[in-house]
């Protein structure tokens, strides 16, 4: 179910139309490096052997921690990170929920839309970093998702701390992380490190440990080295 502006957004917000259904709060010239690797991105990250052999995860797990999230509550949710919707968009597709769907890359996003449908979700331009700028209504969130993003981050502690502005009171937040669970995977997050595509491996204890903080009833359960996080924030 699409968002209605009014409902998410506040008066005066500075969204602007870029086309095929989506909204921005970037510069016009703005672009990301994902931009240039949407397709890669699909063909690889969404792909069923890849998973299993890099990372002994799978895809139909992540589809079914996405269908969770979308089931857990009736108002709207908020999707940060939400790349190209590849193992999403089947529990978007059937949402009955406001979704609100937002991600840096241009390219990404335009994949997600024509996945998902942009009559079943609002779509925007925007950095984490940067949410403020959207100017979302107070904590009107009931679940805010971001998947595959906190490895790639130095502070995801901080990132949560964004999020986490986002939830309604009674909300929940719902998040997937690679983590140095396997002697493979830590030998991929290593490399990914050292090109600049990611932050230091992390165990799943190593990022409890950073999150815990701000997510205090934080539960991780793993299934390779994927990691799935669910929490209600703190108040």
């Amino acid at each position: 179910m699409v968002a209605a502006f009014d409902e998410v957004v506040r008066p005066g917000h500075p969204l602007r139309a870029v086309g095929d259904g989506i909204w921005s709060v970037l510069a016009a010239d703005a672009a990301a490096p994902e931009d240039r690797m949407a397709a890669v991105y699909d063909g690889l990250i969404g792909n069923r052997v890849y998973n299993r052999l890099a990372w002994g995860a799978s895809p139909r797990a992540y589809a079914d921690f996405a269908a969770a999230a979308v089931d857990s509550a009736r108002g709207p949710l908020l999707d940060v990170g939400c790349g190209t919707a590849v193992f999403t968009a089947d529990a978007y597709r059937h949402a009955r929920r406001p979704l609100v769907l937002v991600d840096r890359s241009l390219g990404m996003l335009r994949r997600a839309a024509a996945r998902v449908g942009t009559g079943q979700a609002m779509f925007v331009q925007a950095d984490l970093w940067d949410l403020p700028s959207i100017r979302f209504r107070d904590r009107v969130f009931s679940t805010v998702v971001c998947y595959g993003v906190l490895h790639l981050l130095d502070d995801p502690a901080a990132a949560v701390r964004r999020l986490c502005d986002q939830v309604a009171p009674g909300g929940t937040v719902y998040a997937t992380a690679l983590v140095a669970r396997t002697r493979r995977a830590r030998a991929m997050l290593r490399a990914l490190h050292r090109g600049g595509q990611s932050a230091p491996p992390r165990t799943p204890d190593e990022l409890a440990d950073l999150l815990r903080p701000v997510l205090p009833d934080l539960t991780i359960e793993t299934a390779g080295a994927m990691a799935y996080l669910t929490a209600r924030p703190a108040r």
